[in-house]
């Protein structure tokens, strides 16, 4: 799984993001992994660094949310409107924030399939690889 390590030319503050955000990512492939976890419990964790890792790229670029309140909704939004994500990556947030939107409601039901969320964080991971701070 691709964490961001080896990356040059980037902030001390940056890489120190990209630090918790791969950590999060390797807790929750282990919480995965684990038995006696619920798949909706490393969906949740997934999705909320994602939701970090769009968070510091809009304001990195500096973007506006045009008047949106912060979450990844308008994080995808404004990447979106700046050309730095397609429409698929759009579709691809929308999902995942669905899967993380059915476990804060308690829809376990709708999370059981641990081979769903597997492919979430594979999704995730590729997702942030093709932006990440090397390419931001």
């Amino acid at each position: 799984m691709w964490y961001f390590h080896q990356r040059d030319g980037i902030s001390i503050e940056r890489k120190a993001q990209i630090d918790v955000v791969s950590d999060f990512l390797e807790q929750a492939e282990g919480l995965l992994n684990s038995k006696d976890v619920h798949p909706g419990a490393p969906a949740v964790i997934i999705v909320s660094v994602l939701e970090e890792f769009l968070k510091n790229w809009v304001e990195e670029r500096g973007l506006e949310l045009n008047g949106n309140e912060p979450g990844i909704d308008s994080y995808a939004k404004a990447l979106r409107r700046a050309g730095l994500i397609s429409g698929q990556d759009m579709e691809d947030i929308l999902c995942w924030t669905g899967l993380r939107e059915d476990a804060a409601r308690g829809k376990w039901d709708k999370l059981n399939d641990k081979n769903k969320i597997s492919i979430m964080l594979a999704g995730v991971d590729e997702f942030m690889g093709k932006y990440g701070p090397a390419k931001i």
